[in-house]
């Protein structure tokens, strides 16, 4: 049997679970998931007037967060402390 590989140390990004995770910190945001040509994309529907929306703000620190759940999510229970 051919040995599994995967880019990944441990876990998988999920759209799905990412788009549950993400919460802007600086408004009440709505995230919705969307499919594009086959490509799972995240869109992020930020209040009006929100710093990251307008683009003062990056939205890096709330989606890093929630990428980290998604990975998170993912990971066996085998795996955690």
């Amino acid at each position: 049997m051919e040995p599994t590989r995967t880019d990944w140390l441990v876990g998988q990004i999920n759209a799905q679970t990412i788009a549950a995770a993400y919460t802007c910190g600086h408004c009440n945001s709505t995230t919705e998931l969307r499919t594009i040509n086959g490509i799972a994309r995240v869109a992020v529907h930020h209040d009006d007037g929100c710093p990251v929306l307008t683009g003062v703000l990056s939205s890096t620190p709330d989606a890093l967060r929630a990428i980290t759940a998604s990975i998170t999510a993912s990971i066996p229970d085998t795996f955690r402390p």
